[in-house]
């Protein structure tokens, strides 16, 4: 049987498939380059068998995340002759007054450098990784609608009426999508998006066609998500207007360097300021719907705004496309299955459709 036979019967189980399903089996070469770096860890073993590397060794049953066993080990001493030790140099501190200064920036940026057995403890809860994993997809609640309405405004404001019809079709793709994604995720348990999914399935040119736009996706949505945010706060606060390239460039900036601190880290920064954006939307629908309730839910007549073109087919599918992209970053929690603690495709595929219900709420 084919790995991708294997990987389907796996997921149809419901069992998380071995490396071996998803990857080639190592040829002769490999085998000798990993036989030479377990004489470097000095491990006694049969030479027949792979080396482990040592720093994943624990004991007392499954690993579990300890602050100091994802940090890289620094070597005080080595071993010169038996029973001797002697003490080494400081580890990953440059010479030079400069490079000292640097790497302690650096370090005060991005965290102490991790090891390579972080690998195993860098995993998230459901409940820290639907803010870390959601927050594109969120965020695009923010601009998404109001994205669609300035589209329809151009009919004059009696087109806003189909604003709503135009959001029931949104809402039917993104359930669409989402339901998609969902089989995905069983299917590769090791992580996959639009690009292995199209490849393995369509073809290269087809893969390579949904990398394309997912890379744009992912550059326009930082910018477009930073830009509407900036706006919002300089709109509430105008004496800070002429501080909006410098505001969103810092916002940049602060989000780099939470990503590059670790999984674990970036999800106990982003919890609070996601968590916080969702409660305040629910909070501004909740105060939409009591001042409703005051009258009686009696519709409000739409503005009067002057028409600027006509009402037509093309108009509504911009008006449609516009607001489509309040799906931006639907396809991270496929790409991110590793991350999630076990059973990692289980874990996952709940926290998408989380995700997706709160996207259509919103």
């Amino acid at each position: 049987m084919g790995a991708a036979g294997e990987r389907d019967d796996a997921a149809e189980r419901g069992t998380i498939v071995t490396p071996s399903a998803e990857l080639p089996p190592l040829g002769p070469e490999e085998r000798a380059a990993l036989g030479r770096i377990g004489e470097r860890w000095r491990e006694p073993r049969d030479p027949d068998e792979l080396p482990v590397d040592p720093t994943l060794g624990r004991s007392g049953g499954p690993p579990r995340p300890t602050r100091f066993g994802r940090l890289v080990p620094i070597e005080m001493f080595t071993v010169e002759e038996p029973d001797e030790l002697v003490a080494t140099e400081p580890a990953h501190l440059p010479g030079s007054r400069a490079g000292r200064l640097l790497t302690r920036a650096r370090r005060t940026l991005f965290g102490p450098p991790l090891s390579s057995a972080s690998v195993l403890y860098e995993r998230m809860r459901k409940l820290v990784a639907l803010p870390v994993l959601s927050s594109d997809l969120l965020s695009s609640v923010a601009y998404g609608p109001e994205a669609m309405l300035s589209v329809l405004v151009l009919a004059g404001g009696a087109a806003l009426g189909l604003s709503l019809p135009l959001a029931a079709l949104l809402v039917l793709l993104m359930v669409a999508v989402g339901l998609s994604y969902r089989q995905t995720i069983p299917a590769y348990p090791h992580g996959a998006g639009s690009y292995i999914v199209a490849g393995d399935n369509l073809g290269r040119t087809p893969g390579l066609a949904a990398a394309a736009g997912l890379m744009l996706d992912y550059v326009l949505t930082v910018s477009v998500s930073v830009a509407a945010g900036v706006h919002a706060v300089t709109s509430a606060l105008p004496g800070l207007a002429p501080l909006t390239v410098p505001l969103g460039v810092l916002v940049i900036a602060v989000l780099l360097a939470g990503n590059l601190r670790g999984v674990r880290t970036a999800g106990n920064l982003f919890v609070l300021p996601t968590y916080a954006f969702v409660l305040a939307v629910l909070a501004l629908l909740v105060v939409g719907y009591a001042r409703a309730a005051g009258r009686g839910f009696a519709p409000v007549s739409p503005p009067p705004v002057p028409a600027a073109e006509g009402l037509g087919l093309l108009l509504v599918l911009r008006a449609f496309s516009s607001g489509a992209v309040s799906m931006t970053g639907i396809e991270a929690v496929s790409n991110a299955v590793p991350a999630f603690r076990p059973t990692e495709w289980r874990n996952a595929r709940t926290t998408l459709g989380w995700m997706v219900a709160m996207l259509v709420a919103l």
